[in-house]
């Protein structure tokens, strides 16, 4: 097993303290060392790094996720792809470049599985947010390993126009 740090992580609540001092507003100072800290994450925890209901902290959580780097990332591409639903959300746009670094090989799979999601929900917004990070990504629908799925993303989100 690798070694990737001197840092002792104990359990997902102390790895949690971290991830919650990512918050913009706190000081600079405690948000980098943060940072620096969750960087040395094992690959099977990189996951806590966005939580649910903490968007003060997205933005900076995208950045050690980017930081970390393929394939020790892997695990938070889930809910990194989540983080698409609204391009206006703190770490979004960020989270496309994630996305755009890895390649669509890799992305793909993480943004169709949200797209099935926003479909099935019928929702347009949703939809519109995810075809523009599909547009920004140029992915098409023959990327997708369902093309009905991507049909009707682009079907919605060309709904609110």
């Amino acid at each position: 097993m690798t070694n990737y740090s001197s840092y002792e992580f104990y359990d997902d609540e102390h790895i949690l303290t971290y991830v919650y001092e990512l918050n913009w507003h706190l000081p600079k100072d405690i948000q980098l060392e943060s940072m620096d800290i969750l960087f040395h994450l094992p690959p099977d925890k990189v996951d806590l790094l966005i939580p649910k209901y903490s968007k003060a902290c997205w933005e900076n959580a995208v950045a050690v996720i980017k930081k970390i780097g393929y394939p020790r990332n892997e695990k938070a591409l889930p809910k990194l792809a989540e983080q698409l639903q609204d391009r206006n959300w703190p770490g979004a746009l960020d989270g496309i470049e994630v996305f755009r670094d890895l390649g669509n090989e890799i992305s793909t799979k993480y943004i169709e599985i949200e797209c099935e999601k926003a479909v099935k929900e019928n929702d347009a917004d949703w939809c519109e947010h995810l075809f523009f990070a599909c547009e920004s990504l140029d992915i098409i629908g023959l990327d997708f390993q369902n093309s009905t799925t991507y049909n009707k993303l682009k079907e919605l989100a060309d709904s609110l126009e």
